[in-house]
């Protein structure tokens, strides 16, 4: 798949007041930075696994489920 097909194929997920309650939540226990806490939050409240390289930060949250491609 190409990177346009991917693009093409996403699904745009809006910031609603649950993510962005979950994301201070999430920012507070586990002290990442501002974006990757909303980030995890919107992967988590839509029970999605998020697909990242960082995993430094994200292995953070408790419960969100992260799957680095370059690990597999």
């Amino acid at each position: 798949m190409t990177m346009d097909e991917f693009i093409k194929n996403a699904q745009i997920l809006d910031i609603t007041n649950e993510i962005i309650e979950t994301a201070i939540k999430i920012r507070q226990k586990a002290k990442i930075k501002s974006a990757d806490a909303i980030i995890a939050a919107t992967a988590f409240n839509n029970k999605l696994t998020l697909v990242t390289r960082d995993n430094k930060d994200f292995h953070k949250v408790k419960g969100l489920s992260i799957y680095n491609p370059f690990e597999a």
